[in-house]
């Protein structure tokens, strides 16, 4: 099970042979910065706005290290397998007790509507039940945002509900939809789009 006093598993590298999950490095930053700027990003992300190239860097800072605490969410960058480009960030927080692992998502504006985001969460999801013993994967998405929920569909999630209220996003509350997945649920197709 999923605790604060857990022996953090090492860095993954995983991949389909599409995207490949790894350790987030400062090469992501352009990009990451780009992705900040991103109109859709905005909306659904608590970024600063304006989204500037020093608060990128500060993110991608605190993102790096969060590998060395064990009580620290896991991040990982999305990257293209082949060439290694930064397509997006999958983070798993795992500090809830119970064996519950939390996940958030994003894919850079260029990688969207490709099916990165949901290979992503596919592996992240498998990443956390086998290496981090998870009970439970949950995930949440604003109830208008129709792509993030085709995406977790997609990936095995079970939508469970709406929260009312349950988040803040640039200092306005919002509902929020919840998604699981169990690890006893059938796998999704990662090649499926």
């Amino acid at each position: 099970m999923v605790s604060r006093a857990r022996v953090r598993p090492p860095q993954p590298s995983l991949t389909d042979g599409v995207v490949r999950l790894r350790a987030p490095v400062e090469g992501d930053l352009a990009r990451i910065h780009e992705d900040g700027q991103d109109a859709q990003t905005q909306r659904w992300v608590n970024v600063p706005q304006p989204y500037t190239l020093e608060a990128a860097r500060a993110e991608l800072e605190q993102i790096i290290g969060w590998w060395a605490d064990p009580a620290a969410p896991f991040p990982l960058s999305v990257a293209d397998a082949g060439d290694d480009l930064y397509l997006g960030m999958v983070i798993l927080f795992a500090e809830r007790p119970g064996g519950i692992v939390e996940l958030g998502y994003g894919v850079h504006p260029a990688a969207r509507g490709r099916g990165i985001g949901r290979r992503a969460v596919v592996l992240a999801t498998t990443w956390a039940f086998d290496a981090l013993g998870a009970a439970r994967v949950e995930a949440r998405t604003d109830p208008e945002n129709l792509a993030s929920q085709r995406l977790l569909e997609k990936a095995g999630f079970t939508p469970e509900g709406v929260e009312r209220s349950s988040r803040e996003v640039n200092g306005h509350r919002y509902d929020m939809r919840c998604w699981a997945r169990l690890p006893g649920d059938p796998a999704p197709d990662a090649g499926t789009r």
